[in-house]
């Protein structure tokens, strides 16, 4: 999802976390929204107006200070996720905060019935517990205090409203996650996801519609983002059905065609003309150096040697499944995976086209499945 990230050089307990591009402008976006509607938010906290907080550069360092706090309600809110799953025994790759708040990447989701609302429904008690703990600090500072009182007036109200908001049944918010793990307990998962995805998709148009209506640009901002990502659940869900049960070894080419690191770009295009390949790993001595294929080839010149253009590969073992593999290739921007064994040694090499033509094979192989079950049914 996040091909611009920057991971900070830290962990929080054991877990990476990254922040996008697009939040590094949002973040002080945020702080001139709140520090320009500052009289607004005291009033609604009941703070009585004090000229020293609005006056100056005071109110966008307060929204500053606000919109930093914030984004840790909401890393702290994709930790309760991410702990939730650690007790499933699935690890999290990374949390990532950007434009619409953060994301606690699973490595994959339980396959016990019913952990999914449960990892889901983590990530908004937090929140109602933050909330609750901002309100009880807000009752220990004194009235006089108005800028801290602003500030954690701002976050216990802030982080109700986000745990609200994340109860919207609609993928990919945790209201939708819930809805559809419940509804995974009657039907299979993928009808399950699939009539998630249409209450998704008609919520998505009623706040687009909303924000349309009442000249709301981020409503509009995050319809959009819930109509695309649920159209993205469905089809992982579809391709989890497709590629269930199918692992890289059942798909990988096991004659690999190599080439030696000192071979020129002139006679690499000449290998693949000849043998209607686009990428090759690249060895010496039977060990393994990197991948280079035809994207690696641009600005270079006939004489460049192979090993001045290749990049470390991506590398998988037998055992991978075909959809992690997939997922490992979209992410990383591979088009190519190289398999080896135990040993590190090279044993095969898949690409994006093996797993596609998997893909229509097997969904040709359940679509005449079902056919032939409908057929018996009405037999």
């Amino acid at each position: 999802m996040f091909t611009r990230a920057i991971r900070l050089p830290f962990r929080l307990l054991g877990i990476p976390v990254s922040l996008d591009l697009s939040f590094l402008i949002v973040l002080p976006l945020f702080a001139f929204l709140i520090g320009s509607q500052l009289p607004v938010y005291l009033r609604l906290l009941q703070i009585s107006p004090d000229p020293a907080l609005v006056d100056g550069l005071t109110p966008y360092l307060l929204g500053l200070l606000a919109a930093i706090g914030l984004f840790i309600s909401v890393l702290i809110h994709e930790l309760g996720h991410a702990l939730t799953a650690r007790g499933y025994g699935v690890q999290t790759r990374e949390i990532t905060l950007w434009l619409l708040g953060g994301v606690a990447q699973l490595e994959q989701m339980p396959r016990t019935r019913g952990a999914e609302a449960v990892i889901a429904i983590a990530g908004p008690i937090v929140s109602v517990l933050l909330a609750g703990f901002f309100g009880l600090l807000r009752g220990v500072v004194p009235p006089e205090a108005a800028g801290g009182q602003f500030l954690l007036g701002y976050l216990s109200l802030i982080n109700l409203s986000l745990a609200l908001f994340n109860l919207l049944p609609a993928l990919p918010l945790d209201g939708g996650r819930i809805l559809r793990s419940l509804l995974a307990l009657y039907y299979p998962h993928l009808e399950a996801t699939r009539t998630a995805t249409i209450i998704s998709k008609l919520l998505a148009f009623a706040l687009g519609l909303l924000g349309l209506l009442i000249g709301n640009l981020f409503l509009i901002l995050i319809a959009f983002f819930i109509f695309i990502a649920a159209s993205a659940e469905a089809e992982q869900a579809v391709l989890s059905r497709t590629l269930e049960g199918l692992v890289v070894r059942d798909l990988m080419t096991r004659e690999v065609s190599w080439v030696p690191p000192h071979l020129s770009v002139g006679g690499l295009l000449e290998k693949m003309k000849l043998e209607r390949h686009v990428g090759y790993p690249v060895l010496e001595d039977g060990r393994l150096l990197g991948l280079i294929g035809l994207e690696d080839l641009q600005d270079a010149t006939l004489n460049t040697p192979v090993r001045e253009r290749m990049r470390p590969p991506l590398l998988a073992e037998e055992q991978t499944t075909a959809l992690e593999a997939l997922q490992r290739m979209a992410e990383k921007g591979f088009s190519r995976l190289l398999i080896t064994d135990a040993y590190g040694n090279l044993v095969g090499i898949l690409s994006k086209t093996d797993l596609l033509r998997a893909l229509q094979l097997r969904s040709a192989h359940l679509s005449l499945s079902g056919k032939s079950d409908s057929s018996t049914d009405r037999a």
